[in-house]
């Protein structure tokens, strides 16, 4: 939750600009970056480098010319420049646009040195973004798979740096001779790692390295960027691609290899072996789901159920402290014993505390706990959910280190009983997690009701008593939605003029619209005044709810109509927003003819107003609104002809060959 003193964040500033600027500021003493020592005039040259990528590039082709010219600029000195911290910046930014002639250079001279390279904690990031560069380039784009569930209609944003490089990469034509150097590096610098598993597993900068060669090998590709962040932030970009047969092989000599370590059982524990789990559990999704299932139960059985030894060990120690204190100090004890006494019957959650396993302790035994339930199978999900947490999830729920656990289980459980076992345990603990502010387990609590299709009546009920609006007061009961949209109870509410709408709260309503029966809330949306409607779907996160309501499956066309009708008369105010005019397009696309034509003569009422705004303009011209001013019959004629391809379901008919076309005439 917020507080007075943080209620307004700054965003925070990107780490590029604060590493130029420390640079710099170094550089004014005499240090010139930290690694090896680089000259005053190496470092001028550098660092006019970053700071021409950071003012950006026309196009491709400049980004081309000036890695090439700075990777000319390293010949001979390829390592001792990579090894220092302004010079892999640059060249880090950079392999990606070089020429094939430059990457191999690099490719010979890096793997002459491969075991210090691998420890050097400046050279090592060049090295993993060539194991990367090498990857793409070997494949190309013939290997790409392609996304189904990816939306094909959607615009695309503009892409980033990591889709600027990838795609260069894959489209631009090499040689096959170059390819093949490309993909012989990748099994080179894998098998490197595979031979060298002792020295690297715990070393802070191999154990990148490790981690990219093994996504490489099952075709995973997770970019990596200088300056930006990492782990599930470029996450989102992964893409996967076809491999060779044989990559995957070496793969698998990973987990076959460290499952025989003693020290396997510590791994979830430490940073960096918990990481390289989590990576291998991946890169088996994709390689070899029984393998994964194997893998997943050994890491679940030998380390994840250890009891937490150190709470135990704790508390041997406090039994069997004895200590020797003055009479003074008795004196200050028995003084401090009533706040003592008071500060424990405050703290009545933590007697009821359940006993938990080792795993629910660490940071990056949860991480990794995470990672797997991702990709488990069901009877995996099945193993982990009955040997971890069942009987703890409305207490683990609670917890800020472990919430996001009990998000991951909701997301990916898959079978029905035991989703209905874990509502039955959240169920009465829902009002309690809205007030501490883990309202992201009650989103996924309502995402896994709507995704089994079971608990759905419950699920309303639970948040109609949690939100204080059930009951036989029928007032009350119409505040629902608003109490939903929010997060607050129907008291809290009566003092909240604001037009707030809580993400999880947007998310919560939108599972609920498209549940079996959401009957309830729809009435409770559709009794509300068109102006507070209006001032809901022009927020960020209320735009989305009319996603829900125009798309479900369970509300009838009158409940629809009606809603638009409703809306009418702010058309214009919602037109010239950016989430407002999502908001309008929505609700054109849903309308029947005589509404499209209301919301069309609204909106050229006030086409002056329309005009003015970027998101205005872009519906004026998208719906052609100055043909309704010369002709309303001939607009909606040219409309219907223009929004059909637009339709999910059409299909445009084969276009005929010669001899269909001349049938007739031929016969």
């Amino acid at each position: 939750m917020q507080t007075e003193g943080n209620a307004k964040r700054k965003r925070p500033k990107k780490k590029g600009n604060r590493f130029m600027r420390n640079a710099k500021g170094f550089a004014k003493q005499g240090i010139f970056g930290r690694g090896t020592h680089i000259d005053d005039e190496q470092f001028s040259y550098f660092i006019n480098i970053l700071d021409a990528m950071k003012a950006g590039f026309e196009d491709v082709e400049e980004r081309v010319n000036m890695a090439n010219n700075v990777f000319e600029q390293t010949k001979e000195q390829e390592i001792h420049l990579a090894s220092n911290q302004i010079v892999s910046k640059a060249l880090e930014s950079l392999i990606g646009f070089v020429d094939s002639e430059q990457l191999e250079r690099y490719f010979n001279t890096f793997g002459d040195s491969l075991r210090p390279l691998c420890s050097d904690r400046f050279a090592s990031h060049v090295l993993q973004k060539m194991l990367e560069i090498a990857f793409l380039r070997g494949l190309g784009k013939a290997a790409a798979q392609e996304v189904s569930d990816a939306p094909t209609t959607a615009k695309k944003a503009k892409p980033d740096a990591a889709q600027i490089e990838e795609e260069y990469n894959l489209e631009t034509e090499f040689s096959e001779d170059h390819r093949e150097k490309c993909r012989q590096f990748v099994v080179r610098i894998s098998k490197f790692m595979l031979n060298n598993l002792e020295d690297f597993v715990w070393d802070t900068c191999a154990s990148h390295i490790m981690r990219t060669a093994i996504l490489c090998l099952v075709g995973m590709h997770v970019p990596k960027i200088a300056f930006e962040k990492g782990g599930a932030e470029m996450a989102k970009h992964r893409k996967l691609y076809t491999v060779p047969e044989d990559w995957h092989e070496v793969m698998k000599e990973f987990p076959q290899r460290l499952e025989m370590w003693p020290q396997f059982v510590d791994f979830p524990y430490q940073e960096h072996s918990s990481a390289l789990l989590g990576v291998i559990c991946l890169a088996l999704s994709v390689a070899d789901k029984s393998l994964l299932k194997h893998f997943g139960k050994k890491i679940l059985v030998q380390s994840l159920l250890k009891p937490n030894e150190e709470n135990e060990n704790d508390e041997e120690k406090k039994d069997t402290k004895i200590e020797i204190k003055d009479d003074d100090e008795e004196e200050e004890e028995m003084e401090a014993t009533p706040t003592e006494e008071k500060e424990q019957s405050t703290e009545k959650p933590a007697e009821d505390a359940p006993v938990l396993p080792k795993v629910f302790h660490h940071q990056s035994a949860v991480i990794l706990l995470e990672t797997i339930l991702s990709v488990a199978g069901a009877k995996l999900l099945t193993q982990l959910y009955a040997m971890l947490f069942s009987g703890r999830v409305g207490y683990l729920a609670k917890q800020q280190g472990t919430n996001f656990a009990v998000q991951r289980l909701l997301q990916h459980i898959k079978e029905v009983t035991d989703f209905e076992a874990v509502f039955t345990e959240l169920q009465p603990q829902v009002e309690e997690l809205l007030k501490m502010g883990y309202t992201g387990v009650v989103s996924a609590l309502s995402a896994a009701c709507l995704r089994l299709g079971a608990k759905q009546a419950q699920m309303i009920a639970v948040l109609q008593s949690s939100l204080h609006v059930s009951g036989g007061d029928k007032e009350k009961a119409k505040l629902f939605f608003n109490c939903l949209i929010k997060l607050k109870p129907s008291e809290v509410l009566a003092n909240d003029e604001s037009g707030f709408v809580h993400l999880h709260g947007s998310l919560i309503a939108q599972h609920v619209l498209q549940f079996n029966k959401p009957i309830f809330l729809v009435n409770c949306i559709l009794d509300l005044p068109a102006a507070q409607l209006a001032q809901i779907f022009n927020t960020p996160n209320g735009s989305h709810i009319v996603d829900a309501f125009m798309q479900s499956k369970f509300i009838g066309e009158k409940s629809r109509e009606r809603l638009i009708r409703q809306l009418d008369g702010f058309y214009v105010d919602l037109a010239i927003t950016r989430h407002g005019s999502r908001v309008l397009e929505e609700c054109f696309k849903a309308s029947q003819e005589a509404q499209q034509l209301r919301i069309a003569k609204e909106l050229t009422a006030k086409s002056n107003m329309l005009k003015g705004s970027p998101f205005g303009r872009l519906l004026y011209a998208k719906y052609r609104l100055e043909t309704y001013n010369l002709s309303p019959t001939q607009w909606q004629a040219s409309l219907a002809k223009q929004l059909e391809p637009e339709q999910p379901g059409a299909k445009r008919k084969p276009a005929k060959t010669a001899a269909e076309a001349f049938k007739d005439i031929l016969s």
